[in-house]
């Protein structure tokens, strides 16, 4: 499993064609291929969304138990 630092994972915002990733308790989750998440690529992907905001966003994209583990979060 890669390891990314937040830099890291803020380049993998689902712009302009790269994928789409975000960070959650310290693990890496890839939301790329989910419906839910199209048009929020940039906004809240790319970022460690272990505060309130993933919460938020989770009621309203995709609950984190259907999201690809891929990495872990380092600092």
């Amino acid at each position: 499993m890669r390891a990314f630092t937040h830099s890291e994972l803020a380049q993998y915002d689902g712009r302009e064609g790269r994928p789409g990733y975000i960070g959650v308790h310290g693990n890496v989750y890839d939301v790329s291929e989910v419906p839910e998440w199209e048009g929020v690529h940039g906004s809240v992907v790319g970022h460690d969304l272990s505060d309130v905001t993933y919460q938020e966003a989770a009621r309203k994209y995709s609950p984190i138990s259907k999201l690809p583990l891929i990495g872990k979060l380092v600092d």
